[in-house]
């Protein structure tokens, strides 16, 4: 079966965003910014996916990706 364009764009996306992950000693808001371009390709993805499942699944993961960013600049923002 062959995917839509569509579809195997945006997970083609993710997969790229997803390799883009920091590595080594990186900053924490690096690691944010990389948790919002995740949500932004799953909720891309959601879009494009052929069932609801799958759909929601995308939804919630993305949703989880930016409380993660969202905890970690909260962190950085608090009292030092």
């Amino acid at each position: 079966m062959s995917l839509p364009s569509e579809l195997r764009a945006a997970l083609e996306n993710l997969r790229k965003t997803r390799s883009e992950r920091p590595a080594g000693d990186y900053d924490p808001e690096s690691y944010a910014a990389w948790r919002d371009r995740i949500a932004d390709a799953l909720e891309s993805l959601s879009t494009v996916l052929l069932y609801d499942e799958d759909r929601r699944k995308a939804i919630a993961e993305s949703i989880a990706a930016r409380s993660e960013a969202a905890k970690i600049r909260a962190e950085l923002d608090g009292p030092t």
